[in-house]
Formats: structure tokens, sequence, C-alpha cells
């Protein structure tokens, strides 16, 4: 009797961890069709857009127009609102007459230029976010923008990581409304559509009405290098860190041009990224650009921190390059990563 018992609990446990495999696969899968339909569906609308930081929180309505993947840009039509923060206030009167406020004022107009569109989830993503975060499709009740839209839940596996909720049509898969929100708990980021159209005659007016003031970029996607490829630029092998955080791979490595010749590790774990610029050329520090800046000391070296909003970057010099680190996880695990490189450059 007891050993038929416990035949059957093996084979309950069995079944349940089937169902749960099977309805990851389907999670999976509907994740892989909200990336398709970016590239499949063309569409044009209107969207609120809100993002928040330690300068407060600011809504702007959005006209995005959405011909391919390649084609894909937004402009601010309006700003619906602006809140600062007590700090950010109290920031502004320290900062009156100052000539860097002159030249945030400056930068305001750029908001309505029209500007190219990321994508919100590619397919290359897919793989990091299915092995760190867990996923779960949900039936939504509530039409946005007049579609039925279902919703799909990212919730991190390790700690110290953002929430993604993604509702999106039933009948194509487009992404509707985003909210992204931090390891608290704390909404960071959001857009919601409150008009959109899938027609294609609607999408190729607009896109024809749109396009004389539209300044076209050239689709370039980023090329990728080799290690052979980096170590030529460097002159020497790039460091890569001892200690990831939990999840974190390096997804790929590029060459950039800006003040000299920089070699880009990027790492990620599907939905946040960080990266490591390696340069063996002399770099020129702008002053105007240090503010707020404090010296730590990390592993016996002098390291140069700053922080804008969730931001972090990081600059410092080992073994004879420049490195610096550009990311949005916690500064603790950034830092026992800059401690990894600086442990490795001393080892050569």
């Amino acid at each position: 009797m007891r050993t038929k018992l416990l035949y059957v609990f093996c084979l309950l446990k069995v079944a349940i961890l089937l169902l749960a495999a099977n309805s990851f696969c389907d999670d999976v899968a509907t994740l892989k069709r909200i990336a398709k339909a970016e590239q499949d569906v063309s569409y044009v609308g209107l969207r609120l857009r809100t993002y928040s930081s330690a300068r407060g929180a600011r809504t702007m309505e959005e006209i995005v127009i959405h011909k391919t993947v390649k084609d894909s840009y937004s402009k601010v039509e309006s700003v619906v609102g602006e809140q600062r923060s007590i700090n950010e206030e109290n920031n502004n009167e320290r900062r009156r007459g100052d000539r860097n406020g002159d030249r945030n004022d400056r930068r305001r107009p750029r908001e309505f230029r029209w500007e190219r569109q990321r994508s919100q989830i590619s397919q290359k993503q897919i793989k990091f976010i299915a092995q760190n975060y867990e996923l779960e499709r949900r039936h939504w009740g509530e039409k946005i923008a007049g579609h039925e839209t279902d919703l799909l839940i990212i919730n991190p596996k390790h700690a110290g990581r953002p929430t993604k909720h993604i509702y999106f049509a039933r009948k194509n898969g487009v992404i509707l409304r985003v909210e992204d929100l931090d390891a608290a708990g704390v909404l960071r980021r959001m857009f919601v559509y409150t008009r959109i159209s899938f027609e294609p005659e609607a999408v190729k007016k607009k896109w024809e009405s749109f396009r004389e003031k539209i300044k076209l970029e050239p689709w370039h996607p980023r090329p990728t290098i080799s290690l052979a490829d980096a170590e030529k630029i460097l002159k020497k092998k790039p460091i890569q860190p001892q200690y990831l955080p939990p999840g974190f791979q390096l997804q790929s490595m590029h060459k950039r041009q800006f003040g000299g010749n920089h070699v880009q590790l990027k790492y990620t774990d599907g939905l946040l990224d960080f990266s490591i610029f390696e340069t063996t050329d002399k770099i020129k520090r702008r002053e105007d650009r240090n503010r707020g800046e404090t010296v730590i000391q990390i592993g016996g070296v002098s390291v140069r921190k700053n922080q804008r909003g969730p931001t972090y970057t990081y600059g410092w010099s080992s073994a004879g390059i420049n490195f610096f680190v550009l990311c949005e996880i916690p500064a603790p695990e950034i830092e026992e990563v800059i401690e990894s490189i600086i442990r490795k450059t001393g080892q050569k």
C-alpha cells in the first residue's frame, strides 16, 4: 500500500513538473511572438510616456510611426506634466545663473525632433531573459486603445533585478503598454498608447506626410568584433572581469570611437546591461562633465564614480589601459566587478 502511494505521488510530481515546463515554453513563445511583431507589423499612434529619475518625473505625449524595424521613429508632441524632486529644486536654486543650466535649456528643443525608435524586445534578448527571469502570461480584461490585450510579466530570478510588464495586442502581438519597475517595485519608466492604427493605408499616408520632416538615419547595426580584433585595437588583450553578477554574460564586443579607439565589452542578463570600455589611447577629460564626481578606492586604485539617477559611471586607469564602466546595476555589484578587473590587471 505504501509503495502504491509513493508511486502515485511520484506520478503527480512528474505531471506538475511537465505542466510547469509546458507553461514556461508557452510564455517564451509569447515573448518570441512579441519580438516578431516588431518585425512584421506596421503601425502609427499616439502614446503617453513617463519616466522617473533623481531629478523628478516627466510625462510626454509622443507620436510614433513604425513602418519597419529599420524605419521606426517617434517625436514628442507636448510635455504633459513635470514634477521635480525636492533635491532637484534645491539644486536649481544653487545653479541659478550657471552656464550648465543655460546649456540644459538649449538642449530641450531636441526632445521635439524625430528620433529613431529602439526595439523593446529583440530576438537576441530572449535567450538571456528566459535564463534569468520567470515569464507569466495573463489574460487582461481591459482594452488598451480599443484593442483586446494580454499581459506578460517578466519577474527576476535574482535579487536586485528589475521587473517588466508588457501589455500586448492579443490579435497581433504589438506592445501597447510597458511598465519598467526597479528592484524595489518602484515604477521607473512606462508608456501606453492612447491611439494606434495598424491599417496599412493609414501608416503609408502618415509616413509620406512625415518623411520630409524626419531626418532618416542610415540603418547600420553596430558590427561586433572578435577577441583577436579587440587585441589589435588595444595592442594587448582586453581585460575581462573575473567576477560577474548572477545571470550576466558577455553578449558582444564592439569598436567605439569617441576621443580614441575603445573596445566595448557589453554584458547582459536580458533586461539589464552594463558596458566596460577599454582604451590605450590618451583620454582628455572635460571638467564641465565631472560635476558630482567622487573618488573612491577599489582594490587599492583610485576610481572616479558618478551617479545620475539609476545610472552609475566609473573610470580609472590600470596596467596601461583606461577603463570606463556604464551601468544601471546596484553599486556594490558593479564595484565587485571593477575590483575583479583591478585584481586581474595586477596579475599581469
